[in-house]
C-alpha cells in the first residue's frame, strides 16, 4: 500500500530504519496505524534508582539518565519535525510500585529520585506527561486479579526462572512472581487506557511475554539501556 501521509512516509522509510536498535513488536499491526493517527500517544516507562546508596537519589548533569532524556529530546524533535500535522503525547511512567512492594525500596528514596526526575523531563521536554504507576493501582487492581488467577496462562516456566534469578542477583528480597504480575497488568492496563506506542528503555528481551500485546519500539543504543540501574 503506498502511504499517503509524508510525515508517516517519512517514519516508515527513513526514521525507523535508521534509528532502530532492536526489532519492533507489533509493527505492521500495531505502531503504525498509530502513527497514522491525528493524536498519537507515546509511552516509556522507567524504573526506580536502585543504585541510590553509591548514586544518591538526586539526578546529576552528569548522570546517565540525563543523556537518556537529552537522546529522546533529540527523536522527539526529529518527529515533530517531520511530523507536523500531528499532535503528540508522550506519557513517561514512573515505576514507584516495583520499589516499594516488591523491591522494598526507601519510601523516601523513590519519592526523591522520581521527583528529581520529573524535574529534569520538564525542563528538557515540557510538554511531556511524568505519572507515577501507583496513581494506577485501583484500575490496576482487575488486571492484577486475572493474571494470579491464570498465572500459568500468562507466565511460563523460563519466564519465572529467569525473573526469579533477576530478582536473586538485584539482592533485595524481591518478588519475581509479582513483579511479573505487575509487569503484566501494567502492560494491560496502558494498552487500554492509552494505545499508545511504547518508547522502551530497556532491551527487547526485557519487555518480551511481560509486554502481551503492546506496540513498541526499540530506538536506544544499549549503553543508554536502563538508566535507573
Amino acid at each position: 500500500m503506498k502511504e499517503r501521509d509524508p510525515g508517516v512516509k517519512w517514519f516508515n522509510t527513513i526514521f525507523y530504519p535508521k534509528l532502530h536498535t532492536a526489532r519492533a513488536v507489533r509493527y505492521e499491526d500495531g505502531v503504525l496505524p498509530r502513527i497514522r493517527e491525528t493524536n498519537i500517544c507515546l509511552f516509556t516507562p522507567w524504573g526506580p534508582r536502585y543504585s541510590w546508596e553509591t548514586r544518591g537519589v538526586e539526578v546529576q548533569d552528569s548522570d546517565k539518565e540525563v543523556e537518556v532524556l537529552n537522546f529522546l529530546v533529540d527523536l522527539f524533535a526529529q518527529i515533530n519535525q517531520n511530523m507536523p500535522a500531528k499532535s503528540f503525547r508522550w506519557l513517561f511512567l514512573g515505576a514507584d510500585t516495583y520499589g516499594s512492594k516488591i523491591n522494598h525500596l526507601p519510601a523516601e528514596v523513590i519519592s526523591g529520585y522520581f521527583g528529581s526526575l520529573a524535574w529534569r523531563l520538564h525542563q528538557v521536554l515540557p510538554t511531556a506527561e511524568f505519572r507515577l504507576w501507583s496513581e494506577f493501582n485501583e484500575s490496576a487492581e482487575r488486571y492484577r486479579e486475572e493474571i494470579r488467577a491464570n498465572f500459568r496462562k500468562f507466565v511460563g516456566s523460563n519466564l519465572l526462572a529467569r525473573a526469579e534469578i533477576t530478582a536473586k542477583s538485584m539482592g533485595r528480597g524481591g518478588d519475581a512472581k509479582e513483579y511479573l504480575v505487575e509487569r503484566i497488568a501494567e502492560a494491560m492496563l496502558i494498552e487500554k487506557e492509552f494505545r499508545p506506542v511504547k518508547v522502551s528503555c530497556v532491551g527487547r528481551h526485557k519487555d518480551d511475554k511481560v509486554d502481551g500485546d503492546l506496540p513498541r519500539i526499540y530506538l536506544l543504543p544499549e549503553q543508554l539501556h536502563a538508566p535507573w540501574l
